[in-house]
């Protein structure tokens, strides 16, 4: 339980059983590859590599291209849930070795390539009907615009409208009838306006000083416009229309080569996925002429397994088992008992913790299940949840075990709020209460009812507070035992000990409120407790003035104790924010349902729609208030993750499920 011990592997294999040894690691998926740094000297890449590489490079240009077009019978997400057809490597290895990937790649290029430019030009073409449907009355043909004659040119560009017509007369005053001008007719509205000026080419430089006086910007016409404008325009349309027949033929012949190619393109790249982690394995071996020397961290438990695996080829390899050393880095293995195997996922989403550390996931399981439990508070939301994530668990029977110990998380969280609901009489809110043909299950949901927080806030409050003076003490608790555990007696009971005495001594002279006789019994705890944090709390300091004064502004740090204990005030809050929102909800409904002919139409969608968004918005609420206490409040006393998690070599694959019938051949 907690962090499993590894040791450190050294396997000689000779060459010709290199192959064979690799693929029994990676079929048992229990030893992680020690791999050398990026930059360290000497490192080898098999030659084979670099194939599987650019083969898994082209392979994924071919699904980024076709998938698009494909159709596909199992979605994305049932395939992110486990649902992937079985493939053996036997299988995989004779069908791609026929399975030319440059190749494909090459025609799917071509094509895509061919579809580009179409598009390119249908954009054009848009662009240039666009352009000319403004110009659509203009008397003068384009090419008079985009090549002029050898006397003769043009200029197009926009102007601003306001001065249209002193930029005309301008052009008429200094340029007479040897240029002519033309403007788009403008609306209201518009801002600028499209304008022509034509006219003998040796004006056109001055033309151009003149109109630029006035906001005149001009636009380059493309040689290919030569025509009238209506007429461009009826020659554009008919080549839209044309391209458009190509990338319809494209796009058909994008889909047939998606049709043939998506199926196997995925299986080959899970495959040649496969042998490229092998051939990365071997990247920190060390070799002789006929011996390579791989490195790995191994599970002890898996130890005799292994050597059982290795057998067949036990007189070519010889494994050596090491202890970790001090200058070791060893991998966190997280083994824990079936029970707590959901809250791993906390865990790790925090950090791992470093090899020899203190696992918190059997530790936090029970705090957050309660927890959750007290935010959500509502047996209807929390059946909701557990039939939601169970229809996915049954569904799903093949999810990958991280997901599906997620969704078990999930699951235990529902069956808690379930359980707090039922304590607290709140099934959404009060729709017991309130709606008038559920009214029969009244003295059914009175029956456990312990406490309801809307009646007696403050009762609740003193639970939530209780629930967190546990957490903390506990995480002292667990932080002692782990200085014991490290021989650091000063740090166990000087740091540890010494802040639970005083704490606690501050907590009977809370109580002695109530109950006067056991005052003398707080005060002598928590004098004990201050004299032990006074006098240990500065001994890293140099002199006696210095330890006595560190010593006595330690004891400030109650504080933070104190606002950890508030922090915990949140369960209270969360708890009546949904009994809160649930009961509006319901009064809503009720009083829509009063409306005449739609009431009871309108009394549905707001009870179906709100309690929907009321279950996402405060699950969401739960979990993250609920995780915060656990990430911050508890385990600042003991826990400080640092470490990585266990890679092993095993089958990453994305598409298909490497299955055991038929070996590797």
């Amino acid at each position: 339980m907690g962090v499993a011990s590894v040791k450190k592997l050294e396997l000689y294999a000779h060459n010709t059983v290199v192959d064979t040894v690799l693929a029994t690691l990676q079929k048992l998926g229990c030893c992680e590859i020690v791999l050398p740094d990026g930059d360290e000297d000497g490192q080898k890449s098999p030659a084979i590599l670099a194939d599987l590489d650019d083969k898994i490079s082209e392979a994924r240009y071919l699904l980024r291209i076709l998938e698009p077009y494909y159709v596909d019978e199992v979605s994305s997400i049932a395939r992110s849930f486990g649902e992937k057809p079985e493939c053996s490597l036997r299988y995989l290895a004779s069908a791609s070795e026929s399975f030319e990937v440059k190749e494909r790649a090459e025609e799917v290029r071509a094509l895509e390539r061919k579809l580009v430019e179409i598009r390119s030009d249908i954009s054009q073409t848009d662009g240039y009907i666009s352009f000319l449907g403004e110009l659509k009355d203009m008397p003068y043909p384009m090419s008079l615009m985009s090549s002029g004659t050898e006397s003769v040119s043009g200029v197009i560009g926009t102007i601003p409208v306001e001065k249209i017509d002193q930029w005309n007369r301008s052009i008429l005053d200094a340029l007479g009838e040897d240029i002519e001008t033309y403007h788009v007719p403008f609306g209201p509205k518009d801002k600028e306006t499209w304008v022509v000026m034509v006219g003998l080419r040796a004006l056109e430089s001055r033309a151009m000083e003149i109109a630029g006086g006035f906001g005149f910007s001009k636009i380059d016409v493309s040689k290919d416009l030569s025509l009238s404008s209506q007429e461009e325009i009826k020659r554009l349309v008919e080549k839209r229309e044309r391209l458009l027949k190509e990338a319809e033929d494209l796009d058909v012949k994008m889909h047939q080569k998606a049709e043939d190619l998506v199926p196997d393109v995925r299986r080959f790249s899970d495959y040649w996925t496969v042998l490229a982690d092998r051939a990365r394995a071997l990247e920190g071996g060390e070799y002789t002429d006929e011996v390579v020397l791989i490195r790995s961290w191994v599970p002890v438990e898996e130890e005799d397994e292994l050597v059982k695996a290795l057998s067949p080829v036990s007189d070519l390899t010889e494994l050596r088992f090491y202890d970790p050393g001090e200058s070791d880095m060893p991998p966190t293995l997280l083994q824990n008992p079936e029970w707590s195997l959901p809250f791993e996922t906390l865990t790790k989403l925090y950090g791992a913790p470093k090899y020899g550390g203190i696992d918190p996931t059997p530790l936090l399981a029970p705090f957050f299940f309660i927890f959750f439990g007290m935010c959500l508070g509502d047996g209807g939301y929390g059946l909701i949840m557990v039939g939601f994530f169970m229809a996915f668990l049954k569904k799903f029977k093949k999810m990958p075990s991280g997901t599906k110990q997620f969704f078990s998380l999930f699951v235990l969280s529902g069956i808690a709020a379930t359980l707090v609901g039922a304590l607290t009489g709140s099934w959404m809110g009060d729709m017991i209460d309130v709606v008038p043909f559920l009214r029969f299950l009244k003295p059914i949901k009175d029956i456990p009812v312990l406490l309801i927080p809307m009646n007696d806030p403050m009762a609740f409050l003193g639970i939530s507070l209780v629930f967190g003076i546990v957490q903390i003490f506990f995480g002292m608790a667990v932080a002692m035992k782990d200085c014991l555990k490290k021989g650091d007696y000063m740090g166990a009971f000087a740091d540890q000990l010494g802040w639970m005495v005083f704490l606690t001594g501050l907590l009977l002279l809370g109580a002695s409120a109530k109950l006067p006789a056991i005052s003398w019994l707080g005060k002598l705890v928590t004098a004990a407790g201050a004299i032990t944090l006074v006098a240990t709390q500065g001994r890293d300091k140099d002199g006696m003035i210095q330890k006595a004064i560190s010593g006595l502004l330690s004891l400030y740090n109650v504080t933070a104790y104190l606002g950890d204990v508030l922090s915990y005030s949140r369960l209270l809050a969360l708890g009546l924010a949904t009994s809160a929102i649930a009961m509006i909800i319901n009064m809503l409904a009720g009083l829509s349902s009063s409306i005449p002919y739609v009431g009871w139409l309108i009394a549905i969608v707001l009870f179906l729609g709100g309690h929907l968004f009321s279950v996402a918005v405060n699950v969401l609420g739960a979990f993250v208030h609920s995780l915060r206490l656990q990430y911050v409040e508890f385990f600042s006393k003991f826990y400080a993750g640092g470490g990585r998690l266990f890679e092993p070599l095993r089958y990453n694959t994305k598409y298909v499920a490497i299955s055991e019938e038929g070996g590797e051949g």
